[in-house]
């Protein structure tokens, strides 16, 4: 029997969070509030998409399209959201029979390709898929490119002093070090999570990268994401010097955005005891994981964090498929018109 699709209205955002709280491909990102917050900050149409059969929900794809010129795209997650994955969350699961787990996902996959080509008529389709949803099948059958992608993630049911030797003498070192010379960790609000944004702004202007870091869109998740968004900063003589936005779903704590480097720099680093006191924090909220989000995925990034805990690295997919338009328009943005601004940006700081 085929999926058919319908597309979800407000009145359906009670199912909608249902079917992502029973799912294991749920995230806290898929929820409607924070997809309708995205759909408003990113300038893209959500195209909130549930999957039908025998009048039973099977899954539902948060789709956002945008249309530039030529070029019909569709993502998901859109560009400059800040959010790691969105993509398919099938409905329970767990509970499903192997054989009926994948009639379901694959019909649903198929229902979406004839919208995506047929309704939509996109050229450009890029999905990031949620860490748990590892069946590719339906993607490359369909014929998208495949790019694997990593978190970290650390196991906190061994408990923080256990942890804490899993760190190589140094670190612990450090992270003593900076106690005694007056470092603190603070949970912070909304003035916080601003100046963290202020710092990420600055740092990627001084490494002549461009990335818009939209205020009112943060507020906004923070305002309607209070009770699992953690502010977390660093402070020097009651100054902050870096701070993370970081969230807690499902007994699961995320680190997210965060971490810029100092202007002038600090010893110990601010970050690595940023990174501890959150790993202590997390382990005293009775969380079972903290997951390091998108790090061991950045050349640059990776060896700063691969020595912190011991963590397990975990792989989700990106799958793409673009025109020969599209191609060579996100090969022009990426090569050219990104360093362009990132050296445009950089000239206003100094």
């Amino acid at each position: 029997m085929t999926v058919d699709l319908r597309f979800a209205q407000n009145n359906d955002a009670e199912e909608w969070d249902t079917i992502i709280a029973q799912s294991p491909h749920g995230t806290l990102f898929h929820t409607w509030k924070w997809l309708k917050i995205t759909e408003k900050h990113t300038h893209t149409t959500l195209y909130p998409v549930i999957g039908m059969k025998d009048n039973t929900p099977i899954g539902v794809f948060p789709l956002f399209f945008q249309k530039k010129g030529l070029l019909r795209m569709v993502f998901s997650p859109p560009p400059e959201s800040f959010l790691p994955y969105l993509g398919p969350v099938m409905a329970k699961f767990n509970t499903l029979k192997q054989e009926k787990r994948e009639i379901n996902y694959i019909g649903f996959q198929t229902a979406i390709e004839y919208f995506l080509n047929q309704k939509l008529h996109s050229n450009y389709i890029s999905i990031s898929l949620s860490p748990d949803l590892q069946d590719l099948r339906p993607f490359t059958w369909s014929g998208y490119n495949t790019e694997p992608l990593y978190d970290y993630v650390t196991n906190l049911s061994i408990g923080w002093d256990t942890l804490l030797q899993n760190l190589d003498r140094k670190q612990r070192q450090n992270l003593n070090r900076a106690k005694k010379r007056g470092m603190v960790f603070e949970i912070g609000g909304k003035r916080e999570l601003e100046t963290i944004l202020d710092f990420m702004e600055g740092r990627y202007a001084l490494q002549k990268k461009f990335l818009r870091w939209p205020k009112d869109y943060f507020l906004a998740i923070y305002d309607a994401y209070k009770d699992n968004l953690k502010i977390f900063v660093a402070k020097v003589e009651g100054e902050i010097v870096s701070g993370s936005i970081d969230f807690q779903y499902r007994n699961v704590h995320y680190s997210w955005i965060g971490g810029p480097k100092p202007r002038n720099p600090i010893s110990p680093s601010p970050n690595d005891f940023l990174i501890g006191e959150s790993v202590r924090y997390a382990t005293e909220q009775a969380c079972r994981y903290y997951v390091l989000m998108s790090a061991a995925s950045d050349k640059r990034l990776y060896a700063y964090y691969v020595t912190k805990f011991n963590p397990k690295l975990n792989i989700r997919y990106l799958v793409k498929k673009t025109s020969f338009l599209s191609a060579l328009s996100e090969t022009g943005y990426m090569n050219i018109y990104k360093p362009l601004m990132g050296k445009f940006s950089h000239l206003l700081l100094t």
